[in-house]
């Protein structure tokens, strides 16, 4: 293995620990820096591996660090923990994310850049809303049930009752309970506002974006998952083939394999889990309305995989493959075709 100099920084918001590893395997210095002179360490550095944990600003720093030319190295930190020795401390956890950084068989984060990130940040903004958005409803119906009002499911209903319980000629809740609904109601109104706001500027997004417009082509992929597979995958480069682009994302079988014997239990559910619960329910949506007779070889193929293993396991199959494709698109720059059955 060809020694380098090594950087690891253990990520923080005021002070990041730094700690340099020479090409000989000695530590040069390991302190706490504030992020101005972190900043100031990679500009004069030689190029050399920059060693984070794929946490919180991993990718604004990796951008930062590439700009200098150095090889960025970005690691889950369950991966990470077994190379921390002694106690748990910013100084012990610089040292280990060094040396997991050079350990054979160690797998990096993908560097987004900024328009991938972008991209994840408008749509796990939206998430956040619509989680939102479901817990004021759930607060505002349980508070109602206290006082012996139930409220149907959905929001047209949530809607029809507020406006009838906060009418002044409502005598069922007291003055200071309706004081207290009407904030929590203006609220979610307003994150309902927010939550629209948010999705028209992703679906702008998508509009504008020439390769969200190919990804939509696929069968269960609309514009969330589109949007979803450009800020994962991006271009493609980062993956030797699109096995490794599903691998990452979470949608190929778990092995537990021993003395020869390859068991498969279920998938191993890594990467984005928003992403891949979204091209589920697009593959559950493409199988559920299925042709008695198939038009397309993917058709004929997902007609006879259900049959066989059923309707969950099929749909896995569909979103592992829907992946290995979105990479092979974004990779060589192609469009999706659906090949038609031979006649």
């Amino acid at each position: 293995m060809k020694h380098r100099t090594i950087i690891s920084l253990d990520l923080a918001k005021n002070v990041i620990q730094a700690c340099k590893i020479s090409q000989h395997g000695e530590i040069a210095f390991n302190k706490a820096m504030s992020p101005a002179r972190v900043k100031q360490l990679l500009a004069t550095s030689s190029p050399c591996i920059v060693a984070m944990e794929g946490c919180g600003s991993f990718h604004y720093w990796a951008r930062y660090a590439q700009q200098y030319g150095h090889e960025v190295r970005g690691m889950n930190a369950k991966k990470v923990k077994p190379f921390v020795s002694n106690q748990k401390t910013d100084a012990n956890d610089a040292i280990g994310i060094g040396v997991a950084a050079v350990q054979v068989g160690m797998s990096f984060c993908v560097v987004k850049n900024e328009s991938q990130q972008n991209i994840q940040s408008i749509t796990t903004s939206r998430k956040w809303l619509d989680k939102t958005m479901t817990s004021l409803s759930n607060h505002i119906r349980a508070l109602c049930y206290e006082y012996g009002i139930t409220i149907a499911k959905g929001r047209k209903s949530l809607t029809a009752a507020m406006a009838e319980r906060l009418s002044p000629s409502c005598s069922a809740l007291s003055e200071p309970i309706k004081q207290l609904l009407r904030s929590l109601w203006s609220h979610y109104l307003e994150v309902t506002k927010q939550y629209k706001e948010v999705s028209l500027q992703l679906t702008a997004i998508v509009k504008q974006s020439e390769p969200c417009k190919r990804l939509m082509a696929l069968e269960g992929v609309a514009y969330i998952g589109a949007a979803g597979l450009l800020s994962s995958l991006g271009n493609g480069t980062h993956f030797k083939n699109g096995r490794a682009a599903s691998v990452y994302l979470g949608a190929t079988p778990k092995q537990q394999s021993s003395g020869g014997k390859v068991i498969m239990v279920g998938i191993n559910k890594s990467g984005d889990n928003s992403l891949r619960t979204v091209l589920y329910q697009g593959a559950l949506s493409v199988i559920s309305k299925l042709p008695e007779v198939p038009k397309t070889l993917k058709q004929q193929w997902l007609i006879s995989l259900v049959k066989r293993v059923g309707t969950k396991r099929a749909c896995i199959a569909l979103v592992n493959k829907t992946i290995r494709t979105a990479w092979a698109m974004l990779s060589h720059g192609t469009e999706y075709k659906a090949v038609p059955v031979a006649l």
